[in-house]
């Protein structure tokens, strides 16, 4: 067992909330965010590269969005996933060629919800979600990531009745555990239970589909990421963010930067992508930077 794993054998069985961060701790640094299609969708990473860019006007971020829709920790898959045409893909898969070609310094994890694999909590399944995690922490210190960010899994958006299985069930046993853990440059954001709180007070659930949530999901996810970090943000709501100019050009940053990315890294899912070379990417994200701080400079 290696001394993270054995630091994560040895956490508190009562989680304790994380200490807020300086969100411009992130500033100079290599940043990525890794986890399922909530991550790949690319909405949260980008409110989140947005307010960076517009608290901090005078810092430098360097984001990059680096999720796989239906990616698992756990390396579990359903029977008859995707219809049968390929099963949950696994980070281990990719981690160690986003650790060697991203070069992170900090790295944010958002996984758990395809862990479970829809299915009634089971402690096996569960073993497999928690060495996945022990196993992400691992792999990234060992890349030299200094500050690891693990988010916990958001809820799975779903009202049962009567004796209906609520996959959510397993989503909150998922995120006490790794609220819980006690790791030295690891910090826990716990989205689980502020989106559940959230959800309560709201007539409307923030995913049509109990998985994937919309924009006002999106900028939910942001701003609990942001007050991990200690960021003030302000209370806006989607529409007023998108009017925003700076917005427009940090998600198109964003969005081309992920992209690229993720090619150049390869990833199987239900094909192989071989890694590829990034071409100009870089040099049309400073592009895209330079009109970012001219509007940050106004």
């Amino acid at each position: 067992m290696t001394r993270f794993a054995l630091a994560l054998a040895l956490s508190a069985a009562l989680a304790s909330p994380a200490p807020a961060q300086n969100a411009e701790a992130l500033a100079g640094k290599r940043v990525v965010f890794l986890g399922d299609s909530n991550t790949q969708a690319g909405g949260y990473v980008g409110f989140t590269a947005y307010y960076l860019d517009k608290l901090y006007p005078k810092a430098n971020f360097d984001i990059i969005g680096l999720g796989l829709a239906s990616e698992t920790l756990s390396g579990l898959s359903e029977d008859g996933h995707a219809g049968g045409k390929f099963p949950r893909p696994s980070l281990f898969e990719r981690l160690g060629r986003v650790l060697e070609k991203a070069k992170p310094e900090i790295v944010f994890a958002c996984y758990g919800m395809n862990d479970g694999i829809y299915l009634p909590l089971d402690k096996e399944r569960t073993a497999a979600f928690q060495k996945g995690v022990t196993k992400l922490i691992d792999q990234c210190k060992e890349a030299g990531v200094k500050q690891v960010y693990l988010i916990t899994p958001p809820i799975y958006d779903f009202a049962p009745k009567g004796d209906a299985f609520n996959y959510d069930v397993v989503l909150t046993e998922y995120a006490k555990w790794q609220a819980a853990l006690k790791v030295p440059s690891v910090t826990v954001i716990d989205l689980h239970t502020a989106m559940r709180k959230a959800r309560e007070a709201r007539t409307e659930p923030f995913s049509k589909d109990k998985v994937h949530f919309g924009d006002d999901g999106h900028l939910f996810v942001a701003r609990t990421v942001l007050d991990a970090l200690g960021a003030k943000v302000p209370k806006e709501t989607v529409a007023e963010v998108k009017a925003d100019p700076l917005f427009k050009l940090v998600n198109e940053k964003r969005a081309l930067r992920s992209s690229a990315w993720m090619k150049h890294t390869g990833y199987t899912r239900e094909a192989t992508v071989k890694p590829q070379p990034l071409g100009t990417t870089e040099d049309d994200a400073a592009k895209l930077q330079e009109k970012i701080d001219a509007l940050r400079r106004k």
